[in-house]
């Protein structure tokens, strides 16, 4: 389970918009756990594209692409950076393989939000 189940709980009315790249890699079955419980979802997410800053900044949670984040640093921050596999690297010396990373998606959590969110298990 992760850490924002846990900070806003399966009863708020959380809005969570999810980028392309998120939605196309399974991101949304993060908030299957509180349909689990009460069998709806009390969390609202948008999938929608390239939204305006005028819309975007409703939304509570953001969860889109390293390239989005500075369009939407006006009204959210980043507050947790997940990576994804982008390679192997061979070293001629211990470790011989390395694994390389990229980022690939950012939680921004909105200014105007008072609560912090504490990532955990995700």
């Amino acid at each position: 389970s992760s850490g924002i189940n846990a900070e806003y709980g399966c009863t708020d009315n959380t809005t969570v918009y999810i980028g392309n790249y998120a939605a196309q890699n399974g991101v949304s079955r993060f908030g299957e756990e509180c349909e689990s419980l009460y069998g709806h979802r009390q969390w609202n997410y948008v999938k929608t594209e390239n939204l305006t800053i005028e819309k975007i900044r409703h939304y509570d949670i953001l969860l889109v692409e390293p390239s989005e984040s500075e369009r939407y640093s006006l009204t959210h921050q980043v507050i947790e950076k997940f990576y994804v596999f982008a390679g192997l690297d061979i070293n001629t010396t211990v470790p011989f393989i390395r694994t390389k990373k990229r980022e690939a998606i950012y939680l921004m959590r909105s200014k105007k939000l008072k609560k912090s969110i504490e990532v955990k298990g995700f």
